[in-house]
């Protein structure tokens, strides 16, 4: 079991998180990635006033509310083996705020509102966004459900390192501590952990490990190509503020 301790900006908690050897690998890969397409640099830039704040706001919108129903398209075609589904369960009753918590989907309406920047419902989706959810979509319909499974567990693995980075950017850019609470939660959360015992014994089957790099090879590739496509639209956006 690996351990990170992770500064909570916004807040004046250092939380140490604990990870399996297979999430940290997940982390520090896309870590890697987030620092070859310099995506902080180029999103503090991006955001550097309210404007180009409201504009990342609503793009990035698009591309994280999909998640709820993706956990149901692979969640229906586990049908009765509840094994399978237990942490998509376990997921969906996280993303609703848990026993006492908002919704995900609330906190980020709330962030929009903190920053003045239109509700959620009169947005539009940007072509890049489209790509990216119609691919995950899919992928989730069409792969063997193993690989689903487990594009579903190391999509979620991504929480630390992308959420770290976007808490670091949006803390930046001023946003208030109402604002800041989605990016927070999302900070130090550890949901491939639900997924961890269905993971491994997925892994240990006949043509698991394949599927698993399958899987990962597949999720990776169309995160790297959400980034680019993120930057590219709000670049196209903005003539101004170091772009």
């Amino acid at each position: 079991m690996k351990f990170r301790k992770s500064w909570l900006q916004g807040s004046d908690r250092v939380v140490k998180i604990s990870f399996s050897l297979s999430a940290e690998k997940i982390i520090n890969d896309e870590e890697l990635i987030l620092k070859e397409l310099a995506v902080e640099k180029s999103l503090y830039c991006l955001t550097c006033d309210f404007e180009g704040l409201k504009r990342f706001a609503e793009a990035f919108h698009f591309v994280r509310y999909d998640f709820c129903h993706l956990n149901f398209i692979v969640g229906e075609r586990c049908c009765d083996r509840e094994f399978l589904w237990g942490g998509l369960a376990k997921n969906i009753y996280e993303e609703l705020g848990g026993k006492n918590g908002q919704s995900h989907n609330q906190l980020y309406r709330d962030f929009l509102a903190s920053i003045g920047a239109r509700e959620d419902v009169f947005l539009e989706e940007p072509e890049f966004a489209s790509q990216y959810n119609r691919a995950l979509q899919t992928y989730c319909r069409q792969a063997p459900i193993p690989e689903a499974l487990f594009a579903i567990a190391i999509y979620e693995a991504f929480d630390i390192p992308d959420y770290q980075l976007l808490l670091r950017v949006v803390k930046q850019a001023g946003v208030s501590q109402q604002g800041l609470r989605f990016f927070q939660v999302h900070a130090v959360a550890n949901h491939f952990e639900m997924f961890e015992d269905v993971v491994t014994w997925l892994r240990q089957q006949e043509g698991g490990e394949t599927a698993f790099h399958r899987a990962k090879e597949f999720v990776f590739k169309i995160q790297t190509k959400m980034w680019c496509g993120l930057i590219e639209h709000l670049q196209e956006q903005t003539t101004d503020c170091c772009v």
